[in-house]
């Protein structure tokens, strides 16, 4: 199993600062970039070729937070991650709230699609606009659900701190049980706000196409 964080040469953390992220990965494109080695022989920059890739396939994983958890969760148990079926308990409100206003959605845009009658779109236009602003509000609270997970990641660090990079019963020591509920939960809330944002783009289009 590929460690991401080793690949970048940073510490195994939940958490991690995106700017320094990003600062680390440049270092790195620079030093191995296939470009550096226009004058090398072919082998040589087919394994410089590889090794940006590798790079470039690890800051993709842990510049996402989504991934990033579930990847350290991983590695530190040393095996695949299950995929999430049920939803937690503590969502299930959540999870009807936002599919009946996906369901709302839906169903207006193919109600506006249909409807020709200029007089009518606009009727349609202003409830189209109403209704945007549900899913934009709805989607304000998901950031800020999301921003509480973000936070519990980045005090979790603290415990990773504890262990080091020691391996002597790591896994009985680290909050692997606490990780994977953050992670649980972190991977409704992405999938959510991703549908949300779709169906605001899909209100904001029509409005536009029909001004």
């Amino acid at each position: 199993m590929v460690d991401h964080f080793a690949k970048l040469g940073i510490q195994r953390r939940p958490w991690l600062d995106i700017d320094h992220l990003k600062q680390r990965f440049h270092q790195l494109s620079i030093e191995i970039h296939p470009d550096h080695s226009l004058d090398d022989a072919d082998d040589i920059k087919n394994d410089a070729q590889q090794e940006f890739i590798v790079i470039n396939s690890a800051f993709q994983c842990l510049s996402d937070t989504k991934s990033r958890v579930r990847h350290l969760l991983e590695i530190e148990r040393g095996r695949s991650c299950e995929n999430v079926q049920s939803i937690p308990s503590e969502m299930t409100d959540w999870f009807t709230e936002i599919s009946l206003l996906c369901r709302k959605v839906d169903l207006f845009l193919k109600k506006k699609e249909k409807q020709n009658s200029p007089m009518l779109q606009v009727v349609l236009m202003e409830e189209g606009v109403l209704l945007n602003d549900e899913v934009s509000e709805m989607h304000q609270k998901l950031q800020i659900e999301l921003k509480k997970l973000n936070d519990a990641l980045k005090l979790l660090n603290s415990k990773w701190d504890r262990v080091g990079e020691s391996s002597e019963g790591r896994k009985d020591k680290l909050p692997l049980t606490e990780l994977d509920s953050i992670s649980q939960r972190l991977s409704f809330w992405v999938k959510w706000s991703s549908q949300l944002g779709e169906r605001s783009s899909r209100l904001m289009f029509l409005s536009l196409i029909h001004i």
